[in-house]
């Protein structure tokens, strides 16, 4: 059976966002699955979601939140002992459109499906062929257990040597990983690059459009999704890339999901 996975530990993330993913989820699922949420703090986690420790994978502090080493915990061997595909999710994603070609594409293949890391605004221009890989971007991620546990296995096997050759989890997926496939161009999207305009442009063009075509909308670093449905006149975003008005899709996002925005 398919199993979709996210993971929440410490205190950045509530139980309403495993929630609101849940939800986007089943929207956008034709088929049976299992959801299941690694986390060290099940308290609010909805009915239908199985809340499942997070294995110990003897992290030091510092290696959790600097890193998130422990997102490779969903490669290890035996985890999902039922699932013939295991599909993974950070939190801050937002789900658009079915998901039944990605399970796919995976069932079709034995590689790890993953997202390309985004280029520099300018290398947009180019066709994707010609733009330099950067590697992995790991918020959303497919594979078949047998042919993703020794990941894993080798990460446990020497951490030293992992964290001597990469500094984050996505970036040692990057040098480990060579059976890999990218999601095809356009049914993931980030929204940094595509959904906003850099200063002042953003100061004419303020409605923050909505990439209808993508299947996945993509955040990366700030703004969260849950930044967008805050009161008007809060500051979300970065210094060049920003704004000040909560984002209507967005909304409609988590109402679906019987989330409060107002």
């Amino acid at each position: 059976m398919l199993t979709v996975v996210c993971m929440k530990w410490g205190t950045a993330f509530p139980a309403v966002h495993v929630n609101v993913l849940h939800a986007a989820v089943k929207r956008n699922l034709s088929m049976p699955f299992r959801f299941v949420c690694l986390t060290d703090k099940p308290e609010g986690i909805a009915e239908g979601i199985d809340a499942m420790p997070i294995p110990d994978m003897g992290l030091e502090p510092e290696r959790w939140n600097t890193g998130c080493w422990a997102k490779l915990a969903v490669f290890k061997r035996g985890l999902f002992p039922d699932a013939d595909v295991v599909m993974y999710f950070d939190l801050d994603v937002i789900i658009q459109q079915p998901l039944d070609p990605f399970v796919e594409m995976v069932r079709a293949s034995s590689s790890l499906h993953i997202l390309r890391e985004w280029n520099p605004a300018l290398w947009s221009l180019l066709p994707v062929a010609m733009r330099p890989d950067r590697g992995v971007q790991a918020a959303f991620l497919a594979f078949k257990p047998q042919d993703g546990n020794y990941i894993y296995d080798r990460f446990m096997a020497d951490k030293e040597k992992a964290y001597a050759i990469a500094y984050h989890d996505q970036a040692y997926l990057t040098e480990t990983v060579t059976n890999r496939t990218y999601w095809p161009h356009g049914w993931c999207v980030s929204f940094r690059r595509s959904c906003l305009w850099y200063y002042p442009f953003n100061l004419l063009f303020t409605e923050v459009r909505q990439p209808k075509r993508a299947k996945v909308v993509i955040f990366h670093g700030i703004p969260r999704p849950w930044d967008l449905i805050l009161k008007p006149g809060v500051h979300w975003g970065t210094k060049r890339k920003f704004g000040t008005q909560p984002v209507g899709w967005v909304k409609d996002y988590y109402r679906a999901a019987g989330a409060p925005v107002d």
